[in-house]
């Protein structure tokens, strides 16, 4: 099922024929370098991707696409997302299912009255195999970071809380970037961001520490211009700093908000 060339890993032919807005469209998604980007998705963007041709997915993926199976998926599970293919698929895991077609589970059995489908393990072992394709980063059975980041602080009257998840979310449109650069090639791995509460067989319990960050820059626009930044947890507490910043970073008070942020996070995970 050919459902969105940017989701899927089909090309749409483009002749003096094919409709002038269309080609138009896909003309200017490939000159400015529009892609599919981002350090991690939500679990709801992940199952929203078309499980068929999956852009992300293992090439082999392209071989699954006209066997029986597949086709009984396609047209009678109807399954079209990666989503439908993860529901299919759980039924595999519960304990009463039998791995043969004429297994007698009530998911087996809801399967055959609803759709009509003969062999319901096999319909369901392929939409295993098809998951089984997808990258971590794709797959929804995997271990995200929006499972153990946290939401952050909500914001005070003078200052802001930084929210330091890396989880994309919203809607299929939201994950695309434009303008990328070609060179670089997006990871499908997930990022190694949860805390390691167990080292050397210890379990080491997590705390929390609220820092306040600021820049500041003197004489801003002048060849005398400084700048700093400053970093505040509670009177006396042995993270305050302040710091002056090399004359061979930027010198404003921007680059100091940044650098008074790296520096608090890099006192505090010591």
């Amino acid at each position: 099922l050919r459902i969105n060339t940017f989701l899927q890993s089909w090309n749409a032919y483009r002749n003096n024929k094919q409709i002038p807005e269309l080609k138009e469209l896909l003309d200017t998604a490939q000159k400015y370098n529009l892609r599919i980007e981002g350090i991690a998705f939500s679990r709801e963007i992940v199952r929203k991707m078309p499980i068929w041709y999956h852009a992300e997915a293992d090439q082999r993926i392209r071989t699954m696409n006209h066997t029986l199976a597949s086709k009984c998926l396609k047209t009678k599970h109807i399954v079209r997302t990666v989503g439908n293919a993860e529901v299919i698929a759980k039924a595999l895991l519960e304990e009463e299912h039998e791995a043969q077609n004429n297994c007698g589970c009530q998911k087996c059995t809801h399967l055959r009255q609803s759709v009509q489908c003969v062999h319901p393990h096999g319909c369901m072992t392929q939409a295993m195999k098809l998951l089984d394709t997808l990258p971590p980063k794709w797959d929804p059975r995997s271990e995200f970071p929006e499972d153990y980041q946290k939401k952050p602080l909500n914001d005070g009257e003078d200052w802001k809380a930084f929210d330091g998840r890396v989880t994309t979310g919203g809607e299929l449109a939201d994950i695309f970037r434009i303008f990328a650069d070609k060179n670089i090639t997006p990871t499908n791995e997930l990022p190694k961001l949860k805390p390691d509460t167990n080292v050397n067989g210890r379990h080491l319990v997590i705390n929390e520490i609220v820092v306040a960050t600021d820049g500041s820059c003197k004489n801003d626009g002048n060849d005398n211009t400084r700048a700093g930044a400053g970093i505040y947890v509670e009177k006396e507490h042995p993270l305050n700093r302040s710091v002056k910043l090399p004359l061979y970073l930027g010198q404003s008070k921007q680059i100091g908000e940044l650098t008074a942020v790296k520096v608090a996070a890099e006192l505090a995970d010591q």
